[in-house]
């Protein structure tokens, strides 16, 4: 202090700045001593005008005030509401810049063993700006829609499969806006609109407001922060702080994603070099063979050849069968084009087929003409089914239905296996090389969601680990069917059951 009082009344003046630190830290020390000042200065008036019950009323006065200090102190409410007091009160800004910045950065930019996931560090990056416990972030796929993609001390956040309206992106990626939620509920907010806001957002009481996250005039993600622990509305601090730091997160997304499909190019790439051994071997087989035919025509009658065609034949069968195993996980099927098909057709085709080594159960549905093309659709029917058996114990059914939900219909195949974790499902299931099996080589699921979004179709999928997955491929309904996609004796699907 004589230092402070020297430097104050020097000649031309010195201007002294105290850190948020130190001030936090000095103010709580008087806090804590003004406390234990009126603590002895009430134990001492009870002693003298307290009579015969000073003594008990002293020792009752000590321990009450002690236990508030016990109870307040450690508390985290009690520490956020005397820090915002002090803010208001003794600083011109409610936030030391540098400080953030720097907390900013090591919290986005400290990967290691002992940090949580990237995509969490986005949201407590947004979120310690504001002091809020928790939040969400959700961010666009490929089909131009929103998903969760990570929470952060949020899991009773009921948050849906499509976590946006048909405006939330456009909106958001147009405007930049950070919308407060009590005042969108309480009709104060009348520039922000309504309907770019989805309804489950509106209807989590503890959403408090929404940080968009835009990179070049694209919408990386969006930010839901839960409320802080002492209630307060956003100011123009907040506003402009949550802008920029919503600014940084998205060019770290952005960055991320490059990484990401960088590395799947490399993978791929990858993948093409091992194909080119694959060919070499085909190239083989189709020598031999030619030999085999060109020599048949000159030796059919010898035993001898005979004999050594017929092992020459298994042996080439035997090693196709090899390579087509190992191929059926990449195969792209070029396609008939998408027309109007019947969806019981096909559905019945791919069951025939795989109930020859497991049992599949079709329900009952209504005829039904889909637009897709035929070809794609068996592959990735046949992909999920697959899957569904490989989950499955030899005894568990797998059950596949078809139905319709508005103008599209809905082929839903349901499994009582051993599930997939929210998190391999919302991260890894539709990555290409990434299998939870274990000879898996993980481009099953990822070349039927691309073969579905490209009939305009999408996949959704539902699992829980030990009970069981349900993946819904979602087509559009056709007017009508062609004439030579269903014959007049064609059994119904329900009657398909194995």
């Amino acid at each position: 202090m004589p230092f402070f009082a020297l430097a104050a009344n020097r000649s031309g003046g010195w201007k002294l700045t105290l850190s948020r630190k130190v001030a936090y830290r000095s103010l709580s020390l008087f806090a804590i001593l003004g406390y234990l000042v009126t603590m002895i200065a009430v134990a001492q008036l009870l002693r003298a005008f307290g009579g015969t019950i000073a003594s008990g009323a002293q020792v009752l006065l000590v321990l009450g005030m002690s236990l508030a200090a016990l109870i307040l102190l450690p508390s985290d409410r009690f520490r956020a509401w005397f820090k915002v007091k002090a803010t208001k009160h003794f600083f011109q800004h409610r936030y030391d810049y540098r400080a953030e910045w720097i907390r900013f950065t090591e919290t986005i930019g400290r990967p290691g063993d002992g940090t949580a996931p990237f995509h969490e560090r986005v949201i407590k990056a947004a979120a310690d700006i504001s002091d809020s416990p928790a939040g969400l972030l959700l961010a666009p796929t490929e089909n131009g829609r929103l998903q969760l993609q990570a929470r952060f001390n949020w899991p009773t956040a009921d948050v849906p499969a499509q976590a946006c309206t048909a405006g939330t992106i456009g909106y958001f990626q147009s405007t930049g806006r950070i919308v407060e939620l009590d005042a969108l509920r309480s009709g104060q907010d009348t520039l922000t609109d309504r309907r770019a806001i989805p309804d489950w957002v509106v209807m989590e009481s503890n959403a408090w407001a929404i940080v968009p996250l835009v990179h070049f005039d694209r919408l990386a993600g969006l930010v839901v922060l839960s409320r802080p622990l002492i209630e307060r509305q956003l100011d123009w601090e907040d506003l402009d702080l949550l802008r920029l730091v919503g600014r940084q997160l998205a060019s770290y997304l952005a960055e991320a994603r490059s990484q990401e499909a960088l590395r799947e190019a490399d993978q791929f790439d990858e993948f093409n070099r091992r194909m080119a051994f694959v060919m070499h071997d085909i190239k083989n087989l189709v020598s031999q063979l030619s030999l085999v035919a060109s020599n048949a025509e000159r030796h059919a009658d010898n035993p001898e050849f005979r004999a050594d065609m017929i092992a020459t034949l298994q042996n080439s069968v035997g090693k196709m069968n090899t390579l087509i195993r190992r191929l059926t996980g990449y195969a792209r099927s070029t396609g008939d084009g998408i027309r109007a098909i019947d969806a019981e057709r096909i559905v019945r085709s791919v069951i025939a087929d795989k109930a020859q080594r497991h049992k599949v159960v079709a329900s009952s549905a209504p005829r039904m003409a889909l637009m897709a093309d035929p070809a794609q659709l068996e592959q990735v029917l046949g992909h999920l089914i697959q899957n569904a058996i490989d989950a499955s114990g030899p005894d568990s059914p797998v059950f596949v239905s078809l139905s319709r939900e508005g103008l599209t219909g809905v082929i839903e195949i349901v499994d009582h296996g051993s599930g997939m974790s929210a998190e391999f499902v919302r991260g890894k299931l539709f990555k290409p090389f990434i299998s939870s099996k274990a000879d898996g080589f993980g481009i099953g699921a990822y070349e039927a969601r691309l073969l579905v979004e490209a009939m305009q179709g999408r996949i959704e999928v539902e699992s829980r680990e030990g009970e069981g997955s349900r993946f819904a491929v979602y087509l559009p309904l056709a007017t009508r069917i062609e004439n030579d996609e269903v014959g007049n004796n064609a059994p119904h699907l329900a009657a398909k059951v194995s």
